[in-house]
């Protein structure tokens, strides 16, 4: 018994660093998922917003415009309501339009909305050579009303 003592301790230090991976990676897979179901209600609320929005035209709007939300664009204002504790600044959004433009009723309209993801355990999985995204993606398309 005397030659065992630290064999806990010593088992615990080992299996930690193991443990918290497993948690954190829960965690961020999580994250992931609720920042990807989130850019996919914004492009979906955009685009039902796009699909009835007279001479509708394809838009960009690059990072930081959808940082503040906006009284007279209601597309973007749709999307900058949905993107809730996703960092605005980053985000991206784009509306094309297949077919017309202006839009014609039968076209189709997309809007694809972008943002950084940014893994707390990042620099773990790097040296694990675990492949993260750093950005995610949601996507919507509607026929043009």
């Amino acid at each position: 018994m005397k030659n065992q003592k630290g064999q806990a301790l010593v088992e615990f230090a080992i299996i930690l660093p193991l443990l918290f991976l497993l948690i954190f990676g829960i965690f961020e897979f999580g994250r992931a998922m609720y920042i990807k179901n989130s850019l996919n209600n914004a492009a979906r609320s955009a685009v039902r917003v796009a699909v009835v929005t007279p001479n509708l035209t394809a838009i960009t709007y690059s990072a930081g415009q959808l940082s503040t939300q906006s009284s007279t664009d209601k597309i973007q204002a749709k999307i900058y309501d949905n993107l809730l504790y996703i960092n605005k600044a980053t985000a991206t959004a784009t509306v094309t339009i297949v077919g017309n433009s202006p839009a014609q009723p039968g076209d189709t309209v997309t809007v694809a909305v972008t943002a950084d993801f940014n893994s707390i355990v990042s620099k773990i999985t790097d040296t694990l050579q675990i492949n993260v995204p750093d950005t995610l993606s949601g996507e919507a398309s509607m026929r043009y009303e």
